[in-house]
């Protein structure tokens, strides 16, 4: 009897409570109009669906950087590297690399110019001389929007950078 009572009175409470509730005036007044959040995408049918899709796939495609980029670099004086640097064909964006001692990140080693997509740089010269060993740097690869004043995107990588007497065969001749 006790739990009839008491399932009764939750029931009529929570009853009371829903027929109480504030509800949103039949003429619109204070209550904020529902609507699509801005350039949001509204579909249809399936043929408008595929279409979003395509479209955004290929807002990402154009967005996108693919990386091209050897993890090792070479040297035999520790300031001129025979390395593989790369702004792949595929990017559609200018590109720029900059690198940085892996245990100094305030210390930058390098900076390169603009890369059109497809072109590449087989050495580099640091800024500094590192001492004969291995070396861990951080190499930033950032693409520019047209007007070259825009970062568009922007992704870090490690690499290795070896210096030594016994890569002057790895390293470009005559140069280091």
């Amino acid at each position: 009897m006790i739990v009839i009572i008491v399932l009764v009175a939750a029931g009529g409470a929570l009853a009371f409570h829903f027929f109480n509730q504030e509800r949103p005036a039949e003429d619109g007044g204070d209550v904020p109009e529902l609507g699509y959040a801005e350039g949001a995408t509204v579909v249809r049918d399936e043929n408008a669906l595929q279409k979003a899709l395509d479209d955004m796939a290929a807002k990402v495609a154009k967005g996108s950087m693919v990386l091209e980029y050897e993890a090792d670099a070479y040297s035999v004086n520790g300031k001129d590297f025979k390395c593989y640097l790369a702004n792949a064909p595929e990017n559609t964006y200018d590109m720029y690399f900059d690198m940085y001692n892996g245990s100094n990140i305030d210390e930058q080693l390098f900076l390169s110019g603009l890369l059109k997509p497809g072109q590449a740089l087989d050495k580099i010269e640091l800024k500094t001389d590192l001492p004969d060993g291995d070396h861990d740097a951080v190499l930033f690869f950032t693409t520019v929007e047209d007007d070259h004043k825009t970062l568009h995107s922007q992704i870090s990588v490690t690499m290795t950078l070896h210096v030594g007497a016994q890569y002057a065969k790895s390293s470009s001749s005559g140069s280091n």
